[in-house]
């Protein structure tokens, strides 16, 4: 376990020769209890999960080339979780197929066979009849022990130390894909097709037994799941209409530059903030130099002024309307030098030489975030549908209410 200080950016999970390591992020408080060392991983994982869309997963061939692939992780997850639940898959569900002989089922063959009329009489050439596939029932229960089995060897240690009996049956990759996407297709229960959707998933994994080996589920650019979380928790869904615009005039023609874009808009009664999430090493080291530089100072008072100044946004929110800047930066609150564990903390303040700084939005706030609190935050109902037992200290609104708080009770540098 390591949170990430070193050079190597990696954060997620990663196997080197079937050597497991956990990358944490910036600022995240590992537990020393081996259950909340646990839920910790859960959360790193799925807070990658809720906040990429393209997996980084990838699987290692030779010497430094990595193929990138999907590793199945959330299937692994989900996997587990339903064995828990309802344990192996039984095959319940009555299939039908058209043909001309077997045990007919009259009511769907009226309505989706086509009658041929002779005379007077009206007879069907094909019909729907039960389909007798014992032998593929139960080829299905034993594909998904396979499965249930990998995903336990996988990431089993995660929830428990107990493993699924070896399964019978030898992986066949073709067979077992044929039989699931055959499933898939042919299943009306949305569980049943979701667990065959993951199970598909596991068999696609690619990788003989030494390169399983050798694989990784994370990001190098925690940065950008930094920002898309505090986006999340603070932020309104349409704020494209609080982005800068510049264009060009050029021959009598128009053209519109890309958008200045502030990372989030939060808004607290008639005011608006603008947060720039910076996963900045500051928390960690408390050295300047580990702030945001003044590109980004500029940058956040170009918006604010925008805002402030725009008589649209004094219409759509009132005359008294306030604007307020601050930056958003990773710490563990738990450490020893913040001895009163507040998972929020305003720690100073930033103005140019180029404004007076009179205005709330000229002088850029700088405020620390617990790392493990808002990852807490962001993903818990994720975390409560793959373990049903977590529990947050908090929830959304205290959170948001906390820093608009702070945000705005910072009037002054």
């Amino acid at each position: 376990m390591n949170s990430n200080r070193e050079m190597d950016t990696f954060v997620g999970l990663r196997c080197n020769d079937g050597d497991i390591s956990i990358n944490f992020p910036l600022g995240y408080h590992i537990s020393e209890d081996d259950n909340e060392l646990r839920k910790d991983i859960i959360l790193l994982l799925t807070t990658l999960s809720a906040n990429t869309e393209r997996k980084e997963s990838e699987i290692l061939k030779r010497g430094n080339v990595f193929d990138e692939v999907e590793f199945p992780l959330q299937s692994y997850m989900y996997l587990i979780k339903d064995f828990f639940v309802r344990g192996y898959y039984k095959e319940q569900e009555v299939l039908y197929k058209v043909a001309k002989l077997g045990k007919i089922n009259w009511n769907r063959t009226i309505k989706t066979q086509k009658p041929y009329v002779q005379d007077m009489d009206v007879f069907y050439l094909d019909f729907v009849t039960k389909k007798n596939s014992v032998k593929e029932n139960e080829l299905i229960t034993l594909i998904h022990e396979y499965c249930v089995y990998e995903s336990f060897e996988r990431i089993g240690w995660l929830y428990t130390e107990m493993m699924p009996k070896k399964p019978v049956i030898v992986k066949q990759e073709r067979l077992f894909r044929s039989i699931l996407k055959d499933k898939i297709a042919n299943t009306f229960n949305d569980k049943n097709r979701m667990l065959f959707r993951h199970m598909l998933a596991i068999i696609d994994f690619e990788g003989d037994k030494d390169s399983d080996k050798n694989y990784r589920y994370g990001t190098y650019r925690f940065e950008y799941i930094w920002e898309k979380m505090i986006d999340k928790v603070f932020g309104i869904e349409n704020k494209a209409d609080y982005f800068p615009k510049t264009t060009w005039y050029v021959n009598g023609s128009k053209y519109d530059n890309a958008s200045l874009e502030p990372d989030t808009i939060m808004l607290y009664g008639t005011d608006v903030y603008v947060l720039d999430a910076k996963y900045y090493k500051y928390g960690l080291t408390g050295k300047t130099w580990d702030l945001p530089e003044s590109t980004s100072i500029n940058k956040q008072i170009t918006y604010g002024e925008y805002i402030a100044k725009e008589d649209k946004f004094k219409k759509k929110h009132g005359e008294n309307m306030k604007v307020y800047n601050a930056f958003l930066m990773p710490f563990d609150s738990l450490k020893s030098k913040y001895p009163d564990n507040a998972n929020m903390l305003k720690v100073g303040g930033a103005v140019s030489n180029w404004k007076d700084n009179t205005e709330e939005y000229q002088k850029i706030q700088g405020i620390l975030i617990d790392v493990k609190t808002l990852m807490s935050i962001n993903v818990r109902q994720e975390m409560k549908a793959i373990t049903g037992e977590f529990e947050l200290s908090t929830d959304l609104e205290t959170a948001a209410n906390d820093v608009r708080d702070k945000v705005s009770r910072a009037q002054r540098y």
